[in-house]
């Protein structure tokens, strides 16, 4: 990894969590929001792989966890979003390619970072935790989810294959 693909994987993160918190809840449905850290953290998944994508959520997630306003113990977003990184990066790694698989990543990520967010909420006593609502917010987080993933997803693959350290751009244009 370069530190150059390690810097850009830290702003888009950073701008995703921004929006995530600042502009977003105002466009909230039953109190969801698009999960736009999520669906970056999945884009650097399908174009680095299962290793980075974990990475890459934890670091997410942790932004997400110790940013204001956060009312929940920290870590539960850390581990959701690492898991749904590497779960994307392995869909990368068997070649599972094109739109309709990215949609399938997208919903199977989000239902598993929601799920482990909920549980982990649940093992933790959070009041907030409500499994009653669960199915209508899954449903609610997926339809945002694949909404900007339509648009998030290219622009960082695009993003992420600007940035190629010079002895693999060789092996790439050869």
């Amino acid at each position: 990894m370069t530190g150059l693909r390690l810097g850009l994987a830290a702003l888009l993160l950073t701008i995703a969590v921004t929006l995530q918190l600042s502009t977003f809840p105002h466009l909230a449905i039953a109190g969801v929001t698009c999960d736009v850290a999520l669906v970056v953290v999945l884009a650097l998944g399908l174009a680095r792989g299962p290793e980075f994508g974990a990475i890459a959520g934890f670091a997410g997630g942790l932004l997400l966890d110790l940013a204001p306003p956060a009312d929940h113990t920290a870590g539960r977003w850390a581990l959701a979003l690492a898991l749904a990184g590497y779960v994307a990066g392995l869909a990368r790694r068997e070649s599972f390619v094109g739109p309709w698989a990215t949609a399938v990543t997208v919903v199977v990520c989000t239902a598993l970072s929601l799920t482990v967010f909920t549980a982990t909420g649940s093992l933790l006593h959070d009041p907030s935790v409500d499994w009653s609502t669960f199915g209508e917010r899954l449903g609610i987080a997926t339809g945002y989810d694949l909404l900007a993933a339509v648009l998030v997803i290219p622009l960082v693959l695009w993003l992420m294959r600007l940035v190629v350290p010079p002895g693999e751009r060789r092996r790439v244009l050869s």
